[in-house]
């Protein structure tokens, strides 16, 4: 695994997988940018996408098949760089920790190669539905290897992230 990007958010990244199993192979540039108000953070990878077409039957439809895959196994995480801006070092640590962990379920459960079309519709009832109490779960155990107490409310951080993003701008 080879890991580049903002030297203090590589360092958080090292810390955050501890609690997933390796990722062989894999690229992952993380750094702060720019994103739209209200979005903490964001996972991209090149996806390659092939259609193969199987000539029909007599009677029969056209059979198209399609097949998706990650290209070079390669992974950018952006985090809003207005969470860069929180000079409490101890509450951007977890903040910032807090949407690595989620990013990287997104890469562990292969979220990125659904359909990237009407991803609003799809957020809440596929991809989010059990994400953010394994997301909880991963960001305490993380917590316990430090030392802290691990936090019981499932959205105290996601209130924190919300609120200090549309603050900044």
């Amino acid at each position: 695994m080879e890991i580049s990007g903002n030297p203090e958010c590589k360092n958080l990244l090292n810390n955050c997988l501890k609690v997933f199993r390796p990722f062989r192979g894999t690229y992952i540039n993380i750094d702060y940018a720019p994103l739209p108000k209200g979005i903490a953070g964001r996972v991209n990878a090149e996806i390659e996408t092939v259609r193969k077409r199987k000539n029909p039957g007599f009677f029969r439809k056209e059979v198209v098949r399609i097949n998706r895959r990650i290209k070079n196994n390669e992974f950018y995480i952006r985090i809003n760089e207005n969470l860069k801006k929180i000079t409490d070092e101890q509450l951007r640590r977890e903040v910032v920790t807090s949407i690595i962990v989620h990013e990287l379920l997104h890469i562990e459960r292969k979220d990125l190669l659904e359909h990237s079309k009407n991803y609003r519709k799809r957020k809440h009832k596929k991809i989010h539905s059990s994400l953010e109490k394994e997301a909880l779960e991963r960001f305490n155990m993380l917590r316990e290897q430090e030392g802290l107490k691990p936090l019981e409310k499932e959205n105290y951080i996601e209130k924190e992230i919300v609120r200090r993003v549309n603050d900044a701008e």
